[in-house]
């Protein structure tokens, strides 16, 4: 099942230059689009909305906070087979 989910993500400062959304969708074959964003010396955020299958959602998301990145679900929207 397809699902899009909007997350918050929070990123520490030791994190900024990692290019974890490049890997995330490499690493789990998700479509990606960033809806908000602010990033300073001290911390990053972003609003990211996540598309794929179920698992490979679910999947990516946790890889980001084994990463150290604060993940937030803001809204899940559920597309069909």
């Amino acid at each position: 099942m397809i699902v899009e989910r909007r997350v918050q993500l929070t990123y520490p400062q030791h994190l900024l230059d990692q290019p974890l959304i490049y890997q995330l969708i490499q690493q789990f074959d998700l479509l990606t689009n960033i809806l908000e964003a602010r990033v300073t010396a001290e911390e990053g955020w972003l609003v990211l909305a996540v598309r794929g299958e179920r698992e490979r959602v679910e999947q990516g998301l946790s890889w980001l906070t084994e990463q150290g990145v604060q993940v937030e679900i803001l809204a899940e929207i559920e597309e069909g087979v």
